[in-house]
């Protein structure tokens, strides 16, 4: 079996793309790939309007199935190829795309689905919206991306007393310091001349980045307005802005840091006075590096206003490091009161993202501000005078991740998608489902008769049910264009 794979960025292009859009889905698909090695040979590809339909038809010459797998929103995945194509896609929203804008059909993704015939979603939450417009009968799975079995070792160290880490972190990039940054009245240039001497600028040298204390570590785009890290910043100085002994990682993942850095040091210093200490962390972390700030962290910090899945918070929980987080979206599939401290979130109307008109079509969670606040003091409380709690947290943090996201889970859950062997022509996956079902039949009248009926009864039912399938799809899109 073949399976193609695209995202749109790639090894190469992804350093100096970070935190534009869809960059994220060039990691869900490097975290799924050894998984899918497992079921089939990988072929990734860079331009699949011109590579898909090829290795398809070489496919098809040989008898060999295939299929191919667009690590994409919906409305940038082709629905015009020959090859089998499945959208694997992250949402977020309560309700997904289905007006038509800018003269393209795939703006409104039931007709995307529709072509398809299916779809691979990384949530419950997601698998549940997709179906209240396209029914329940619908074929869309949830495949969160397997990280578990990655991250579980590091639990093993994580520490009873949090309080007590310690960690020099070397990387190439840039970061600013912002550490007791005590006078309220100071002129905005004094305080940004201090801020820029505890800072350091992008170097192609090494740089080192003491941090201690109790840690708390979010990792985000700023320029995404999904992710709320104003709340975040405000949140975490006014609970503990008291506290000398505390540090707040932000791992950025934006391109350009000259950029956000203005954005963040004027945002943090509107709070101004507090003791704590505050790092916006940018550049490239090494994978030994990453892994050395999930161990050094206590807590794993999240304040969005919805996540199709969020890689960062799947990696620290399943390396056994509570979060801080609200529960809804896609984290209602694995974040709970035993291995969190919930943020109370309500819903709010708001846009989808690419929709240049900004029509009010959907729902977010806002997050409450006071709920933000006294979630973070307690942890704080959990983490310097009740280990045996946090230590309790810590297990059913890596315990749940298990259970959603390790390998073992879902190479039950992709056995009951990918195709079976024989089918390697059809372009739709329900068709796929109707002719696997034809002949499941058809095999059990052939051991009832021999000769050539043995033979012509299978391909009479495999064609009937792909016809019939077919013109079940023509029907519907008609329906839709109507």
């Amino acid at each position: 079996m073949i399976i193609i794979v695209y995202a749109s960025q790639t090894s190469k292009s992804i350093k100096a793309n970070i935190g534009i859009a869809d960059y994220s889905y060039y990691f869900v698909l490097e975290k799924f790939k050894p998984l899918l090695t497992e079921f089939a040979h990988v072929i990734e590809i860079e331009t699949p309007e011109f590579e898909v339909d090829k290795i398809y038809e070489e496919c098809r010459s040989r008898g060999e199935p295939c299929f191919f797998l667009s690590f994409t929103p919906p409305f940038k995945a082709l629905t015009t190829l020959k090859c089998l194509t499945v959208c694997v896609f992250a949402w977020e929203y309560t309700s997904i795309p289905t007006d038509i804008w800018g003269h393209d059909s795939r703006n409104d993704w039931r007709s995307v689905f529709n072509a398809h015939g299916c779809a691979i979603t990384h949530s419950s939450f997601a698998v549940k919206t997709v179906k209240k417009e396209m029914g329940d009968q619908f074929p869309v799975w949830s495949l969160p991306a397997p990280v578990w079995d990655e991250y579980k070792i590091f639990h093993s160290s994580v520490a009873s007393e949090p309080s007590a880490k310690r960690l020099n972190l070397s990387f190439y990039g840039s970061f600013v310091d912002l550490k007791a940054c005590m006078t309220s009245s100071q002129q905005d240039e004094d305080a940004r001349g201090a801020i820029i001497e505890k800072s350091s600028e992008y170097s192609e040298q090494k740089i080192t980045l003491a941090l201690s204390g109790i840690i708390y570590t979010a990792v985000f785009n700023p320029s995404d307005g999904r992710k709320n890290w104003i709340d975040l910043v405000t949140g975490f100085i006014w609970a503990l802005r008291e506290y000398e002994d505390v540090t707040l990682v932000l791992k950025l993942a934006y391109y350009d840091f000259k950029t956000i850095r203005e954005m963040i040091v004027e945002e943090i210093l509107r709070s101004t006075p507090f003791k704590c200490r505050i790092v916006a962390l940018h550049g490239y972390l090494a994978a030994d590096e990453y892994a050395h700030l999930i161990c050094a962290s206590a807590y794993i910090v999240n304040t969005s206003h919805g996540e199709g899945q969020c890689l960062p918070l799947m990696e620290f929980m399943s390396a056994g490091k509570p979060a801080i987080a609200p529960r809804h979206s896609a984290m209602e599939d694995y974040v709970d009161d035993q291995n969190a401290f919930i943020i109370e979130s309500s819903e709010e109307w708001i846009h989808w993202p690419h929709d240049p008109r900004s029509a009010m079509r959907t729902l977010r969670y806002r997050i409450n501000w006071e709920s933000l606040f006294r979630v973070i003091l307690a942890s704080y409380e959990v983490a310097k005078n009740d280990p045996g709690r946090y230590s309790k947290m810590s297990e059913c943090a890596m315990r749940s991740l298990e259970n959603y996201c390790s390998m073992a889970v879902l190479r039950k859950r992709i056995r009951t998608i990918l195709p079976t062997y024989e089918v390697y022509n059809p372009n739709r996956c329900a068709v796929a489902k109707h002719i696997s079902r034809s002949e499941s039949f058809a095999k059990r009248i052939g051991t009832l008769i021999s000769g050539a009926a043995r033979v012509w009864i299978p391909r009479f039912f495999i064609i009937y049910y792909r016809l019939k399938s077919k013109l079940r799809f023509s029907a519907f899109s008609s329906k839709l264009a109507k």
